[in-house]
């Protein structure tokens, strides 16, 4: 069931989001880190909806990966990629984990956080 309020982002999150934006360029960096600053979160699934204070998100017309994922472990062992979507005009739109085993009701284990440069390959047979 999704959450209907949001709500401020955790430690974790945040940690993970800086992690990302260290490995931007200055430019880029800087505009994360600000939205970062007035961000709140909502779960919705599989992805966690950034809402920014003050921001008037237009009408979705697609999203862009950062280049950057975070990987890490949930709780129960199985492997989670995850990833920063940016909207049309490069503001931060939402955190979309990737459940590479069953993702239903697990929780991710932020201490086995990794950043990687380059998409993961947890498909069948790749661990």
């Amino acid at each position: 069931m999704a959450e209907h309020q949001p709500r401020l982002l955790s430690e974790d999150e945040q940690t993970f989001i800086k992690a990302i934006a260290a490995k931007l360029c200055p430019d880029s960096q800087e505009r994360l880190l600000q939205d970062l600053r007035i961000a709140s979160v909502r779960s919705d699934g599989d992805f966690l909806l950034i809402y920014l204070a003050g921001y008037d998100r237009p009408n979705y017309r697609g999203h862009r990966n950062l280049s950057c994922e975070g990987r890490m472990h949930t709780s129960e062992g199985g492997l989670i990629s995850a990833l920063v979507n940016m909207d049309q005009n490069e503001r931060l739109l939402e955190i979309e984990f990737i459940y590479w085993d069953d993702g239903k009701g697990v929780t991710p284990d932020w201490s086995t956080l990794s950043i990687g440069s380059e998409p993961a390959n947890y498909g069948p047979g790749a661990i």
